[in-house]
């Protein structure tokens, strides 16, 4: 398929307010910098697929004035007409604002964009127009085809997935062909397991990993069983050893039994001895405990008897307390009743002795306020003389009534206090008796002690004798004697003396015991050497198994080597002037995939301005040959080369100039 370019018509988008061109095979774009050269390709891009040249989506379409402010109500549109193998299409973008009056409102305002799309003259919808023109090339395939620098901006990995596709299929065939038969033997086993080759690849660098990891502990770990062995020494002279010194304990354990059997007959005689000791210092003590019983009997019972005289005393004398306590109440109420009395007897004579005395206002009318007549003061005086002398009869008769009873209460309380008197009197007797008979019995002996206490109102007394003297008695010195000698006897007996014996055979078993620990070196011995023969086996398990995957590391990297060494020459076999580099030599000798682009063996990055764009055109070539496509070509700074190289590829050339306006040839 052969795409051109014929026509653009650019209104009000990015500056230019209307500008149309006119494309043949060779188009030539002159202009100083900012007359719009670049902004032509925007346009072309833009129409196609919304983006400017750079693949920018949010860039600014609309006319801006001197002030950087955007023109408002200008629509701005691109239009285009490209031929496919001659056929010719019109397609137009189109970008306007969206103004609304609101109701009320006396002006429009701005309230949004839209874009619309022509085909041919026939609105379509977004989805529509795309659709169209994926069917008529490919977004990513136009950049590849249309711009010389697109391809090496690429990321290297999507440049070299590019190439790999345009060299084709390489069969396992030609790739065996160039490994040497060790190598074809193992790759062959890793391809016919299906697995992919990169994921193996991982796979067995973190398996080698683990080994390698696994393989470095491996002396470490040897080192540490070794410093922990003990040093070699004679063992079969250490179980001689202790053979020997076994054969001597059980000497001395023989000795100490013959011993202990010889003391036994003596123990029994002096356990006899100490048996008569035992039963003389009971007979001693018992009747010791007999003189001691008598004597506390007497004690006790004078302890009774004071004990209940005083409880006697305590008795007598909260009684005396009581009765001198009802004699101070009795008192006092005689006190108050012959003051009383005397109050009555004044009273009476103050009542008996009253005269009635009349008022000025006795004799006066209370409603007229007027002076009453002869007969009424009269009549009045009369009743008033007598309600006075019923009233006063009344008070006398009261007091007197009053009286009575107070006499009679002083003639009951005179008697309770001389009632109260002589059992005072009574009871004074009976505790001096009492104080009489306690001093009699609390003349204890010299030779007891007396305690007394009072606890809640009882008075106790307790009456200890001294130690009686039974020890001075001569039953009592005879017994003591008879003990005496019999001690002696067992002092005298000779005692079983076994202390050298036991530290012979305690220093036995101690050197025994270490002998033991020092022959247990040999197990720990032989353990050792058992665990360091298995971690040298260890080491060389892992280390033939990392060999292992190294071989299968070679065989795939030879594989991969031999794979990309076709795939590289046949995908360099298809340029002409530039080459590519598909994978790097480490250090190490493994390689790692790469893309690297080189023009006349100068790597791409490094070449001038010129270089690029030759280099450009003829991958451009190559990609439209190997698809079939052949698209507008947009070259930049074109004034940076001469020569370049020959193009079935429609050319446009955007050219630096003097020319202040643009300039199209």
């Amino acid at each position: 398929m052969n795409i051109q370019l014929h026509k653009l018509i650019l209104t009000n988008f990015k500056g230019i307010k209307k500008l149309a061109i006119e494309f043949g095979s060779v188009t030539n774009i002159h202009g100083e910098n900012g007359t719009g050269k670049s902004t032509i390709f925007d346009a072309f891009a833009w129409l196609l697929f919304g983006k400017d040249s750079h693949e920018a989506k949010d860039f600014n379409i609309k006319t801006l004035d001197q002030t950087g402010n955007a023109t408002p109500m200008l629509e701005h549109s691109v239009e285009g007409i490209l031929s496919a193998d001659g056929i010719a299409t019109t397609l137009k973008r189109v970008y306007q604002e969206k103004w609304t009056r609101r109701r009320g409102a006396e002006q429009s305002e701005l309230t949004g964009h839209e874009t619309l799309f022509y085909w041919n003259g026939v609105p379509l919808q977004a989805g529509e127009y795309k659709t169209k023109i994926d069917g008529l090339i490919n977004e990513g395939l136009f950049k590849l085809l249309t711009s010389t620098l697109y391809f090496n901006s690429m990321k290297w990995q999507d440049r070299r997935q590019v190439l790999i596709l345009i060299a084709g299929k390489i069969t396992n065939t030609e790739i065996l062909g160039k490994m040497n038969n060790l190598q074809v033997k193992e790759i062959t086993a890793i391809l016919n397991s299906g697995k992919d080759l990169s994921e193996l690849s991982k796979e067995i660098a973190v398996r080698k990993k683990k080994l390698s990891d696994d393989l470095k502990t491996v002396p470490s770990r040897i080192d540490e069983v070794t410093k922990g062995l003990p040093e070699p020494v004679d063992f079969e002279a250490i179980k001689a050893d202790i053979s020997q010194k076994q054969s001597d304990l059980l000497d001395v354990e023989n000795t100490i039994n013959d011993q202990v059997s010889a003391y036994k007959e003596k123990g029994e005689a002096i356990q006899a001895v100490q048996n008569q000791i035992f039963e003389l210092r009971e007979t001693l003590n018992s009747l010791r405990f007999e003189a001691k019983t008598k004597t506390q009997k007497v004690l006790n019972e004078q302890t009774l008897k004071i004990n209940d005289l005083r409880q006697k005393q305590s008795l007598l004398t909260r009684q005396l307390k009581d009765e001198q306590h009802a004699l101070d109440v009795l008192a006092q109420s005689k006190t108050a009743l012959d003051a009383e009395i005397s109050e009555l007897r004044a009273e009476w004579n103050l009542v008996s002795t009253a005269e009635l005395i009349f008022s000025e206002n006795e004799f006066i009318c209370p409603t007229c306020k007027r002076a009453l007549d002869p007969e009424s003061i009269t009549e009045k005086s009369a009743q008033l003389i007598q309600a006075f002398t019923e009233n006063n009869s009344k008070r006398l008769a009261d007091i007197t009534s009053r009286g009575r009873r107070l006499s009679v209460l002083l003639c009951e309380t005179t008697a309770d206090i001389e009632t109260t008197k002589a059992e005072i009197h009574k009871l004074s007797g009976s505790l001096e008796t009492l104080d009489k008979q306690l001093k009699e019995f609390e003349s204890i002996p010299a030779n007891t002690e007396s305690k007394s206490s009072h606890t809640s109102g009882k008075f106790e007394s307790t009456i200890s004798p001294a130690e009686p003297d039974f020890d001075s008695t001569p039953l009592a010195v005879e017994i003591r004697q008879q003990i005496a000698k019999l001690e002696l006897q067992i002092l005298e007996t000779p005692k079983l003396n076994l202390e050298s014996l036991k530290q012979q055979k305690s220093q036995l078993h101690s050197e025994i015991y270490n002998l033991q620990v020092t022959l247990g070196h040999l197990d720990v011995i032989t353990r050792g050497k058992t665990r360091i023969n298995e971690l040298l086996a260890l080491e060389k398990s892992l280390a033939s198994q990392i060999s292992n995957l190294e071989k299968q590391e070679f065989a795939m990297d030879a594989y991969t080597r031999s794979r990309m060494d076709l795939v590289e020459a046949r995908v360099n076999g298809k340029f002409s002037l530039v080459k590519f580099r598909m994978f790097n030599t480490l250090i190490n000798g493994g390689i790692e995939e790469a893309c690297d682009c080189m023009v006349q063996g100068v790597p791409y990055t490094d070449v001038n301005s010129a270089g690029k764009i030759q280099a450009g055109i003829d991958i451009i070539n190559t990609l439209s040959k190997h698809y079939g496509i052949t698209a507008p070509i947009w070259i930049d700074n074109r004034e940076s080369t001469n020569e370049i190289p020959h193009t079935e590829s429609q050319l446009i050339n955007l050219i630096v100039s003097k020319d202040k306006s643009l300039i199209i040839k």
